[in-house]
């Protein structure tokens, strides 16, 4: 199945390069990049890989390192991830942001 990123899932992704560009160093901001595209693989021919998320259940949250998540959902012909996160953030946000229409 073919991965598409809505608007937000790639500003929430910039973002988790830029705090690794600003808090440790390209070789690991280059590791995340590389365990994003590598999860987008596996959930392109596995999506229902990672669990149904626990507060809509038409969400699925996958993991790209224990302190960054990512949310999906799988429609009849693609996946569309909506949210890269990172998990030190307050969960509660995660609700408001995923309820925003795309």
């Amino acid at each position: 199945m073919t991965v598409i990123w809505t608007s937000i899932a790639k500003k929430s992704y910039a973002e988790n390069i830029e705090f690794l560009l600003k808090i440790w160093n390209l070789k690991i901001a280059q590791d995340f990049i590389l365990e994003v595209e590598k999860v987008m693989a596996l959930i392109s021919s596995q999506p229902t890989i990672f669990e149904k998320c626990e507060f809509d259940e038409n969400y699925r949250k996958g993991f790209i390192h224990k302190n960054v998540s990512f949310y999906y959902k799988i429609k009849a012909s693609e996946i569309v991830v909506y949210l890269f996160w990172n998990n030190l953030q307050n969960p509660n946000k995660i609700k408001k942001i995923l309820s925003k229409p795309n």
